[in-house]
C-alpha cells in the first residue's frame, strides 16, 4: 500500500513540476494586444456535415482563444454570439444557460470555471455530428479548476491552456483526437 501512495505522490510532483515550469509572471487579466498567445505552428481545419455544428465549434474556438489570451471582454462578446447560435431544443437548455452565464460574467477566473461546462456541452454536440475532415484535439490540464482538472477542445496539437493563459500556457496534454469515422 505504501508503494501505491509513493507512486501517486511521484506522479503528482512530476505534473506539478512539468506544468509549473511554464509559469509566467502575474498578469493584469487583460490581453496584450500585441501578442496572440493562442497562436500555434499548425491548425487542423475541421469540417462538419452539419453547418450549425460548424458554427458552434468555430464560436467555441474563438472563446477558447480569448481565454488563452485572458481577454474577458472578448469571451463575453463571443459567448453571447454562441448563445444566439444554439437552438432552443430541450437538450440545449444547459448549453444556452452556460453561454449566457459566461456572457454576463466579467471576471476571467469565473469565466474559466464556467468554461468546463461549456466544453462538456460542445463535446456533447460534436460527438453526435459527422466530422467530414480534420481533427479536433481534446486536451486536459490536471491543475485547472483548483486541481480538479479541466478539458478543452483545440484545432492544434500544441497546448494553449485556456484555464491559465500566459501563467501556464503549455500545461496540459492531448487526451483524445476526434476525427472522421471511416467505419
Amino acid at each position: 500500500m505504501g508503494n501505491f501512495f509513493k507512486g501517486v505522490l511521484i506522479v503528482f510532483i512530476s505534473i506539478t513540476i512539468s506544468c509549473g515550469k511554464d509559469r509566467k509572471t502575474e498578469s493584469t487579466g487583460e490581453a496584450d494586444a500585441k501578442t496572440d498567445l493562442n497562436k500555434t505552428d499548425s491548425r487542423s481545419a475541421v469540417e462538419f456535415s452539419d453547418n450549425k455544428v460548424q458554427e458552434i465549434y468555430a464560436s467555441y474556438l474563438t472563446i477558447k482563444a480569448a481565454m488563452v489570451n485572458s481577454d474577458s471582454k472578448t469571451v463575453q462578446i463571443e459567448s453571447e454570439k454562441l448563445e444566439a447560435i444554439i437552438d432552443d431544443a430541450e437538450e440545449n437548455k444547459q448549453f444556452k444557460a452556460v453561454s449566457k452565464l459566461i456572457s454576463l460574467t466579467k471576471e476571467m477566473n469565473k469565466q474559466r470555471d464556467f468554461f468546463v461546462t461549456l466544453t462538456n456541452e460542445v463535446v456533447r454536440v460534436i460527438s453526435k455530428a459527422e466530422i467530414k475532415s480534420g481533427e479536433i484535439y481534446k486536451q486536459f490540464c490536471p491543475m485547472a479548476i483548483d486541481g480538479e482538472g479541466g478539458y478543452w477542445l483545440s484545432d492544434s496539437k500544441e497546448i494553449r491552456n485556456p484555464y491559465f493563459g500566459n501563467k501556464m500556457l503549455s500545461c496540459g496534454s492531448v487526451k483524445e483526437v476526434l476525427k472522421q469515422n471511416k467505419g
